[in-house]
């Protein structure tokens, strides 16, 4: 089954100083919310990293105790705003969006603690957080690819696809059975 596609503007801001507090609070109503299923919570993708721009976007990544303990959290995560989207193409990821009238909206990929993207993640965070250099080359791409694919936020996405590849394979071996939306 394939993937919905989301045409949806690719809009980028400068980083915003902000971001990480609304993680900690985003993080805090889940971990409350989800007890016990949920053991561990990451702030991941380009809001995470100080100093990078990124769409308005925070991703956060609750680790699961078990892929079975995401469709437990459902009525929780519903009951605090958010949309259930199943995996949405990403193998043993339960994937919850919220969109509201803020400044920002919110991905949140559940993976049972060191599985599924997990590590990759973490991976990619952690060596931008550590790389100055990759972090301004991510930058420099991601506004190349906004130009090119100004209305289609998936298209943008895949175009980065191999970036990222790059950078996690440095750490971790890439599973093709995880690596892609199908």
């Amino acid at each position: 089954m394939s993937t919905p596609r989301e045409r949806r503007p690719v809009r980028l801001v400068p980083y915003d100083e902000d971001w990480p507090r609304a993680y900690e609070a985003i993080a805090a109503e889940i971990m409350e919310a989800c007890v016990p299923h949920v053991v561990e919570v990451h702030h991941i993708g380009s809001t995470a990293v100080p100093g990078l721009g990124a769409k308005p976007v925070i991703d956060v990544m609750p680790g699961l105790r078990s892929f079975e303990d995401g469709f437990a959290i459902v009525d929780a995560m519903e009951g605090l705003g958010y949309e259930y989207c199943g995996e949405f193409g990403i193998p043993r990821r339960h994937y919850f969006r919220w969109r509201s009238g803020t400044d920002f909206e919110r991905h949140i990929h559940c993976y049972a603690a060191g599985e599924g993207q997990w590590h990759w993640h973490l991976a990619f965070r952690d060596h931008l957080r550590a790389h100055p250099q990759d972090r301004e080359r991510y930058y420099r791409l991601k506004v190349e690819l906004a130009r090119r694919f100004p209305d289609d936020v998936e298209a943008y996405a895949d175009a980065k696809s191999a970036f990222v590849r790059s950078i996690i394979s440095r750490y971790l071996t890439v599973d093709e059975a995880f690596a892609s939306r199908d």
